[in-house]
């Protein structure tokens, strides 16, 4: 019984969620050749054994392989699936060469090769934008709901209700980016902003003081702080945001221990998003008491520690992190998103998975981080149990455009036999309008299947280490 579950929460998901990445990818390359007047002769769901197939009218045979590990969209001419190699167009008549993929102009060779990747992104994008708009956005808040006991954290002196809002300067909006970037630390030692909620209640007196807008000093109940200004940018006027620049010596605000920096939320528990606000209340009733609500800036410095982390069925997963856990299970948030909010909050997301993939790639390039994070087949097909297992339908869909995100970034990077490599080199024959040499091109797909071999290799061997860790652990 528990290996039949096996089946179903991990190899069912795996092999529908890479089926379906892999068909977009091909189809990609597929619908644009078509429209080029470009003959497929292949279009592929699989490696290896052919358990399925059926030509279509235009002579383009689709099928499905025994080996679901990736697909391919084969072009008349080529003499392997990659497009690296030409085979012997003698035999073919002259109509039939004009449909050959490297009878084409290097603007429409490079055209089919970006299709691929672009239609990954563009299926994560209509993904993100679905999600958004019927759902709104998945999301765990950023605000510290538990301390993990000894852990860094609870050590560098983070609180309960703590609102994570940078890590080394980067937005930390909810627990997903939290978690990005605390993976992402170049370092485990880190800097983490925070702004903590804290209630303050005070009396009014009255003081002496010179406004921004007084030649000469005044007295009048008042709390004893002051707000930022801000000039608007069409010069309309000044804007009075609730964040305290001053503190007047010997002021109520001052004996109640409010700082500079403090960020005014509520008084009374009603909302304050202006000084002129907070002004006018206290103005209104001088001899009431106010209770304020704040958010105070703070850094700490933490240093990141490898916590055995529960993943929530009592299993256990090692894992560099802050040790806090957020304050509520993952909600939805602006439930009501406009269609148009909606698009543009699904492009921000597939821009942000890239942006946050790029960093971590360029950190392995330079050598701040390790290539332990490189994960293969077997990292993606536990990760696809896993969501599915745990998180229902949504996350999986949601993990699926994710994962869509990432295949069309790898298929993008110039490295000879992905797309990204083709990319560059028909890109270089569109600029000098001549076809590179064949032994050229010959030993550059060589070197690239090297590379794609070493990260193959780097990968399982990464998801072996992991997948038996997770056993013992």
């Amino acid at each position: 019984m528990d290996t039949l579950l096996n089946i179903i929460y991990y190899i069912v998901p795996f092999v529908v969620l890479l089926g379906i990445l892999v068909f977009v990818h091909e189809f990609g390359h597929f619908i644009v050749a078509r429209l080029l007047k470009v003959t497929v002769t292949d279009f592929s769901i699989g490696f290896g054994k052919e358990l399925w197939s059926r030509k279509d009218k235009h002579g383009t045979k689709w099928k499905i392989a025994a080996i679901p590990l990736g697909g391919y969209c084969q072009f008349l001419g080529d003499a392997d699936a990659s497009s690296s190699t030409v085979s012997d167009l003698s035999g073919l008549s002259e109509e039939d060469k004009k449909g050959a993929f490297q009878a084409q102009k290097p603007w429409k060779k490079l055209a089919i090769v970006a299709a691929g990747p672009l239609f990954n992104y563009l299926f994560a994008i209509l993904i993100f934008i679905s999600l958004f708009y019927a759902f709104g956005r998945m999301v765990y808040p950023s605000v510290i709901g538990a301390l993990m006991p000894g852990e860094a954290a609870e050590q560098a002196g983070l609180l309960v209700g703590d609102k994570i809002v940078s890590v080394n300067g980067h937005a930390t909006e909810n627990f997903q980016q939290l978690n990005s970037e605390v993976l992402l630390a170049e370092t485990d030692d880190v800097k983490v902003a925070v702004e903590r909620p804290m209630t303050f209640v005070l009396r009014t007196a009255e003081m002496e003081y010179l406004p921004d807008s007084e030649e000469a000093p005044i007295k009048e109940k008042i709390l004893g702080m002051r707000s930022t200004v801000v000039v608007e940018e069409d010069g309309a006027g000044e804007i009075k945001q609730p964040v305290v620049e001053e503190v007047l010596a010997g002021s109520p605000a001052e004996a109640a221990g409010i700082e500079v920096g403090d960020i005014v939320e509520s008084v009374n528990e009603v909302p304050v998003s202006s000084f002129t606000q907070l002004r006018e209340y206290v103005t209104a009733q001088p001899e009431a008491e106010f209770m304020l609500k704040v958010r105070r800036p703070m850094v700490f410095d933490v240093t990141l520690r490898v916590t055995d982390f529960d993943a929530g069925d009592g299993e256990k997963i090692k894992r560099r992190m802050l040790g806090v856990m957020s304050s509520q299970e993952i909600s939805f948030a602006e439930t009501d998103m406009p269609f148009a909010k909606a698009v543009k909050a699904g492009f921000v997301e597939a821009y942000d998975l890239t942006a946050s993939t790029l960093r971590a790639v360029g950190q392995m390039i330079v050598g701040q981080r390790g290539g332990k994070e490189v994960g293969g087949i077997i990292r993606i097909a536990e990760m696809s149990g896993d969501v599915s297992k745990k998180g229902g339908l949504l996350s999986f869909i949601y993990f699926m455009a994710l994962l869509s995100v990432n295949l069309g970034l790898i298929n993008l990077l110039p490295i000879p036999v992905l797309d990204g490599g083709n990319f560059v080199i028909f890109f270089i024959e569109m600029i000098t309008r001549r076809e590179l040499n064949a032994k050229v091109k010959d030993y550059i797909f060589k070197f690239g299947l090297l590379i794609i071999l070493a990260i193959m290799v780097l990968a399982t061997w990464n998801d072996v280490v992991h997948l038996i860790g997770r056993w013992f652990d």
